[in-house]
């Protein structure tokens, strides 16, 4: 799991990039979101996920806002991914993931949940087994009860409360690793205390 954005220059979202860990052939070499700086693509070029393989088969969109899904044609262009995102995605000749969806990720058995708060089209993506979230924007520190979530937003929350959730790659920042589920167990907490939509 690598950041390739981290030491951008430009405005972008986190672009992270997730290979098998073996580097098998049947792994499926992942990037959740493609941010929008043309330098990843150097970097990609350069990453090697197994003999034979591309360093890209497939892009997952968390959601179409420029920062997140800017360099998505130049992207395609250079390695003819699939690329997946919600059906409300305003991004063009995506593959729709619906809601709980599975799809692999390198060689993870992972989930799309649809997180409607930060956009209609949020995706979080939940790999169960590893305990990991890759968050996108949706708001997953909630510090008070005043704010205002769609019903489908606390539907998400409380399945991945219940995942016990360990580490969030999030779609700006650092990773967070630090008492994550004393973290998300609050959170939700002031979710369900707050005006639900």
């Amino acid at each position: 799991m690598k950041n390739l954005t981290e030491h951008s220059k430009h405005y972008t979202s986190n672009v992270w990039h997730v290979c098998g860990t073996y580097r098998s052939l049947s792994d499926l070499n992942t990037l959740i979101d493609v941010g929008r700086d043309p330098a990843i693509i150097e970097l990609l070029e350069s990453v090697r996920c197994g003999l034979g393989k591309r360093s890209v088969d497939q892009v997952i969109l968390t959601h179409s806002h420029f920062d997140h899904a800017g360099l998505l044609p130049k992207i395609r262009e250079k390695f003819k991914p699939e690329v997946y995102a919600h059906p409300l995605s305003r991004s063009e000749k995506i593959i729709p993931l619906s809601d709980r969806q599975k799809i692999n990720i390198g060689d993870r058995a992972c989930m799309a949940v649809h997180s409607p708060g930060h956009s209609d089209d949020s995706l979080c993506i939940l790999c169960e087994e590893e305990h990991l979230l890759f968050s996108g924007d949706v708001p997953i520190r909630v510090y008070s009860t005043d704010g205002e979530f769609p019903s489908q937003f606390q539907d998400a929350y409380e399945l991945f409360v219940s995942a016990e959730i360990k580490i969030i790659y999030p779609g700006h920042g650092e990773t967070v690793i630090n008492d994550v589920p004393r973290l998300m167990e609050e959170s939700l907490r002031n979710i369900r205390q707050s005006r639900i939509i």
